[in-house]
């Protein structure tokens, strides 16, 4: 079962790189560049292939989403550097070394924060937004239908007459490479996801992380090398924020940020080639686009970035603009140009009739003002927001300041802080403001969620934390040359690997306070994430193994027939996790404009199907033969107990052995399937 969960992570890489790093090679990219970058642009690929299928009606098959871009890509590649090699790139070098140590230090990571915490590979996080992964990546694997504009529960022809809620635009990039592995695996779904998450942020994430650093910091290999203890102790991201939601299409954006906003930064370090900047930025745009199917977040993520950047580059460089024969603006004055005008674009695009929605999203403050201010500059931006415990992180926190500090003393390295210092605020916001119109201009387009703000923080402190630990390592180094070992040549390796190996540790068991149920109490970091996590994955409700089982026995005796059920006692998530063809699939929509007749006849007055013409209709017209009725005992005790009203689903929860119209036909545990015979022939 692991050594399949982890060819699921493999098969993962193979698919986001192997395209995309044949795409970055193709548009020209230097082949370091290009292996970095290759998850965003391969997601750019597989994003675009499920599309053009899609619109093609051509079943979506893994041959068809990965392999043949590849080898098309493959010719592509020879043919250009045949014809057309490939320019220096005048961007800082990535030492390959780092890459070996990136890449084993964010799998071990990813052992020690997520599969190893995992019961076993098809765990997963029962909460709300998981109904909607796991059923979308099902439907998408029934129809072979991989379209990331689209994500449905019901995709499939035969499920056509039985959505009750409408399907329009959905970000679902992170879905359709979830199928598409599963595809090509034969895992489960929550294996997949699982796996899939694990490569993105165990490889994904601190390969994207070393390209970032190794281009802010060029020629400093220690400052990038400590940058992998930095990047991969901070709880919040890339690991807490897996136990949250789940927002895993956030967690894949965001995971490629870093990549993401080096494409940009390296097309403008090219010494005047053309054709090596134009190679940078056809790469940026593909690769955002791909990433924008994840979440289109990402490209205000990758603006709280690059703005700072793009001022200090304006106000640094020489550029002059002419306005007549006299009158001219100078750099600094195009650098405040440009600021007032990415301002006024931020607020415009909030009254973009499409961000009505997600800018508009309300979260509740959740700390006061000087909590607020406590939580940001502790690293514990989520502490007070319950079920979200998060420990104050003080040793990360106090070498966050040292860098910070010193990266501020210089004038060329004094806007690396600043888009922390804006995610900062950006934090202190989510935590404590009332305004609900400046917290929508603000933070909005991450649907105010702190969650997703403080992880944006994360991201951002990793190149301050770096620098603060290079800088404890070369105040050790000092120390050293005091003494008769000042002329021993491994001095700065051995003493950034002191400093990390120090860090590490105190970064994640060093204690603070944290929030326990109602009360606050001091625990370390790891303890508070090990707590969470644990109860994330061990949660078996609402659905619970032995409906998990009980279901899988009534696919194995249904088959592909559609099956009525009440999706409160955790069938809603039925579908998605053993394929059996559940007609509800969501917790919400009902009783509203949007839910078809069908539905509300069926959940409403199914137990009278012997005595109702229209319910023997709306049965008949959906297709369904059987009734699927499981305990609910366990339903007080979920995230579900504020959204259930026992009176809208009557038409399921009357219905007993002795309902006319109904043949008890499986039975274990006391959970029932009965077949209908009142619309049999």
């Amino acid at each position: 079962m692991w050594l399949s969960f982890y060819l699921t992570v493999f098969v993962t890489l193979l698919f986001l790189d192997v395209p995309g790093y044949l795409l970055g090679r193709t548009l020209g990219l230097p082949r370091m560049t290009a292996l970095l970058a290759a998850a965003p642009l391969g997601m750019a690929v597989i994003c675009v292939m499920g599309q053009v299928l899609s619109m093609a009606k051509v079943p979506a098959t893994p041959a068809m989403m990965v392999g043949l871009p590849s080898a098309l890509l493959l010719v592509a590649t020879l043919l250009r550097n045949r014809f057309f090699p490939g320019a220096r790139d005048g961007a800082p070098a990535v030492h390959p070394a780092l890459v070996a140590l990136f890449l084993v230090a964010g799998l071990a990571a990813g052992y020690v924060f997520l599969a190893g915490i995992l019961p076993s590979p098809n765990a997963f996080h029962q909460d709300y937004d998981s109904v909607h992964h796991i059923n979308s990546i099902r439907a998408m694997m029934d129809s072979l239908s991989m379209s990331p504009l689209d994500g449905s529960s019901y995709s499939t022809e035969s499920d056509a007459l039985v959505a009750v809620q409408p399907t329009g635009y959905y970000p679902s990039g992170w879905h359709v490479l979830c199928a598409t592995v599963a595809l090509t695996t034969n895992a489960s779904v929550t294996s997949t996801i699982n796996a899939v998450n694990l490569a993105l942020m165990a490889v994904v994430y601190p390969l994207s992380m070393l390209l970032l650093l190794s281009t802010i910091f060029p020629g400093r290999t220690r400052v990038v090398a400590l940058g992998t203890a930095a990047s991969l102790t901070l709880t919040i991201f890339p690991w807490g924020i897996c136990n949250w939601g789940p927002v895993y299409p956030n967690i894949a954006a965001f995971a490629m940020l870093p990549a993401l906003c080096t494409l940009f930064m390296r097309a403008f370090m090219q010494g005047g080639s053309r054709r090596a900047a134009a190679s940078h930025l056809a790469a940026w745009f593909l690769a955002t686009c791909g990433a924008v199917l994840l979440h289109p977040n990402v490209v205000f993520s990758i603006a709280v970035f690059l703005a700072p950047w793009i001022v200090a580059q304006l106000g640094s460089s020489s550029l002059r603009i002419r306005l007549g024969s006299r009158a001219t603006i100078g750099p600094r004055a195009l650098a405040t140009l440009f600021a007032v005008f990415f301002v006024i674009v931020w607020v415009g695009a909030t009254k973009i009739p499409a961000f009505a929605d997600l800018v508009s999203y309300h979260w509740d403050s959740f700390a006061e003002g000087d909590g607020a201010i406590a939580n940001v500059l502790h690293l514990s931006y989520m502490r007070g927001m319950w079920p979200a415990p998060d420990a104050e992180q003080l040793f990360p926190a106090a070498i966050l300041l040292v860098g910070g500090v010193l990266l501020i003393s210089r004038r060329d390295t004094r806007w690396i802080v600043v888009p922390y210092a804006i995610a900062a605020y950006m934090m202190y916001v989510a935590c404590c403001s009332t305004d609900d119109a400046f917290r929508s201009v603000l933070i909005g387009y991450w649907y105010s969620d702190p969650y997703r703000i403080g992880s944006l923080a994360t991201i951002f402190s990793v190149p301050l934390i770096s620098y603060g630990l290079d800088a404890m390592a070369e105040g050790a180094c000092r120390l050293v040359r005091l003494t008769t070992a000042r002329n021993w040549r491994a001095l700065p390796a051995v003493a950034a690997l002191v400093v990390a190996a120090a860090y590490v540790p105190l970064a994640l068991f060093y204690p603070g306070q944290a929030r326990n149920g109602f009360s606050y109490e001091k625990s370390s970091p790891w303890a508070t994430y090990v707590s969470y996590a644990y109860r994330a994955y061990s949660h078996d409700a609402p659905l619970t193994y032995q409906e998990t089982d009980f279901m899988e026995s009534v696919h194995r005796l249904v088959g592909d027939e559609l099956v009525i059920n009440q999706p409160f006692d955790g069938s809603v998530l039925g579908y998605g996790v053993t394929g059996l063809r559940c007609y509800y699939r969501y917790y919400s929509g009902y009783g509203s404009s949007s839910e078809t007749w069908q539905s509300r006849v069926i959940r409403q007055r199914l137990y009278n199907i012997a005595d109702d013409p229209q319910v023997q209709q709306a049965v008949e017209s959906v297709g369904a033969r059987y009734v699927l009725v499981m305990s609910t005992d366990e339903r007080n005790n979920t995230f579900v107990k504020g959204t259930y009203d026992a009176a809208k689903w009557r038409g399921i929860n009357y219905i007993t052995d002795d309902t006319p119209g109904f043949e008890l036909v499986l039975e274990e545990n006391g959970y029932k399937l009965y077949r209908i015979t009142a619309t049999e022939k």
